[in-house]
């Protein structure tokens, strides 16, 4: 019998013990570990960003906000004239589709939304350390200006929906004991522009 192998043919029987499997690694097991790091470092890098794309992603997230799905959007704007392109790109969730429309402005761009069922909204648009607050209109319209090309996110507060014009209630209607109240958002991935 080897060890560290099963000596059963069936696959869901454990194998058998190794020696020095309870014990601490050691030298020896950090240099594998160090081999087979340097080894997936090489053959399959982690994209440079990463880390930063991902934390600027979930930093606004809370348990009761409702994170919206990037929809593939497979057609861009047909120009005639001029070789100014514009990207579409339409965010969809349970209670909020979002479309934005980013055009070249200069040296940033032109960000033209839709929200649909349309409503008056709180927009918030995060470009880097840039945030950039607008309000959508009874149309569920919205237009951000001079947004630079890079890496976005779009945040939209949930609508007044007693109608009193307080936004600021509870998510879930009843008081948590924190004494702060925020009012649930579709928050889009990060994408860049």
């Amino acid at each position: 019998m080897e060890c560290g192998v099963s000596v059963s043919d069936d696959p869901r029987d454990p194998p058998e013990a190794v020696d020095g499997e309870d014990q601490p690694l050691d030298s020896v097991d950090l240099a594998i570990l160090d081999d087979i790091r340097a080894l997936f470092a090489a053959a399959d890098p982690v994209p440079s960003g990463l880390v930063a794309r991902t934390a600027f992603a979930i930093d606004l997230v809370g348990v009761e906000d409702e994170i919206a799905r990037l929809e593939p959007v497979g057609l861009r704007a047909a120009g005639a004239r001029g070789a100014e392109e514009s990207r579409t790109i339409t965010f969809d969730s349970e209670s909020l589709t979002i479309v934005v429309q980013a055009s070249p402005a200069g040296a940033t761009l032109r960000v033209d939304g839709w929200l649909a069922p349309p409503a008056v909204r709180r927009v918030r648009l995060r470009a880097g350390e840039v945030d950039f607050a607008t309000e959508s209109d009874e149309l569920g319209r919205f237009v951000v200006l001079d947004v630079p090309r890079g890496l976005v996110q779009i945040v939209v507060e949930g609508e007044d929906e007693d109608g009193d014009g307080d936004e600021s209630a509870d998510v879930d209607g009843d008081s948590d004991g924190t004494g702060v109240s925020r009012v649930r958002q579709v928050i889009t991935p990060a994408v860049v522009l």
